[in-house]
């Protein structure tokens, strides 16, 4: 890089730096993109050019996070509203919400696959547990509550040598001879963190303990795997349909990672096991597309969503360099925050984390920007 370029890379991000610091108390401007192209004057976030034009309960359980760190509560009701009419039968309180939504056929629209997910169930149940302190809403509390408990009951098991762990769904993830298959990106230890707190006659401690261990265990050469297969016989395994890869799934794992607190509980040790991961990234000068847990690889280009969540990540261990140089690729290329729902989701976690416009403390309580220093 010559001198010019470097002086003009530097004099953007610090353009950029002072842009954000003024701004986190106007509207945000990524969430209003994001609102204007994503989501449905109903409420229902749209995964647009996917096939039957698809809802997913994660899309909603982002948006009703983004909307509550936007201070957006007129987004965040209808948002909900939505969500709990047509993924969950009208009721959050009695029926967890299915995976996905879209069109069924015959110019119709409905359920396509009712099995919960449950990392999107914890982002509702967390979501409206914040909302409920920060906007003073007895119901949210009420309803967190309530799915909090549910996601106990019907998304986590006993595994023998693991100790409680979180289930991708209620069904499909238990298989013969006490063998599971897990997802560690299913489980941001924060939120964990703050339902101890909240709701401390429930094993959410264990539940903590069983998910630092399955993130930790699975990326000991420092990259996490989308899935990983397990049992008490073997341990953590991958076989033919269930292999090392890490990608799409995975790239949660190091934002969820970078967006707890420094004090917070395995926040060193997870920084630690990440290091070789981010100094390949500093070595190259982008985020990979895929990582090979078992050897520690890395393939391919990743999207820009991929490089905005790793933003908080990369400023924790102080290159300042390359997250300027994603920066500027942000600012210059913003097409993908128009068309591509996923990109977008990563791309506004891990600028507002990376940008102060929410942190999350110890225990996991959310503390958005609007609700300290905006007052």
């Amino acid at each position: 890089m010559t001198l010019l370029n470097r002086a003009l890379l530097v004099a953007a991000f610090l353009s950029f730096s002072v842009s954000a610091q003024t701004q986190q108390c106007e509207p945000w401007q990524g969430w209003q993109v994001f609102k204007n192209h994503f989501i449905s004057d109903e409420g229902r976030v749209i995964d647009l050019g996917s096939k039957q034009n698809i809802t997913t309960s994660e899309g909603q359980s982002y948006a009703l996070f983004f909307a509550l760190v936007a201070n957006d509560k007129a987004a965040f009701d209808t948002i909900l509203d939505w969500t709990q009419e047509n993924l969950s039968e009208g009721d959050l309180s009695t029926r967890l919400p299915a995976w996905q939504w879209g069109e069924t056929g015959n110019d119709t629209n409905g359920i396509i696959d009712s099995n919960p997910a449950s990392d999107s169930d914890l982002w509702i149940a967390y979501s409206l547990s914040q909302a409920a302190i920060l906007w003073d809403e007895r119901r949210y509390s009420i309803l967190a509550a309530v799915l909090a408990q549910r996601i106990m009951r019907e998304e986590t098991a006993y595994i023998s040598g693991l100790g409680l762990t979180l289930l991708p769904a209620p069904a499909g993830f238990e298989f013969d001879n006490d063998t599971f298959k897990l997802n560690p990106s299913y489980s941001p230890l924060f939120i964990y963190q703050q339902f101890s707190k909240l709701y401390p006659h429930s094993p959410w401690q264990q539940l903590h303990e069983g998910s630092a261990k399955l993130i930790l265990d699975t990326a000991k050469n420092g990259v996490s795997p989308d899935w990983v297969m397990y049992s008490p016989a073997k341990g953590f395994y991958y076989d033919k349909k269930t292999t090392d890869l890490g990608s799409f799934n995975a790239i949660r794992v190091y934002l969820w990672a970078s967006m707890m607190a420094n004090d917070a509980p395995y926040k060193a040790q997870l920084s630690e096991q990440f290091a070789p991961f981010v100094e390949a990234i500093n070595s190259r000068g982008y985020v990979p597309l895929n990582t090979y847990a078992s050897s520690g690889k890395t393939q391919q280009r990743g999207p820009l969503g991929f490089n905005a969540a790793l933003l908080p990540m990369l400023k924790e261990k102080g290159d300042d360099s390359l997250v300027m140089a994603i920066q500027q690729k942000l600012m210059v290329d913003k097409s993908f925050t128009r068309s591509r729902y996923y990109d977008s989701v990563l791309n506004l976690f891990g600028n507002s984390a990376l940008n102060k416009r929410f942190s999350i403390t110890a225990d996991g309580t959310l503390k958005p920007k609007w609700s300290t220093e905006c007052r």
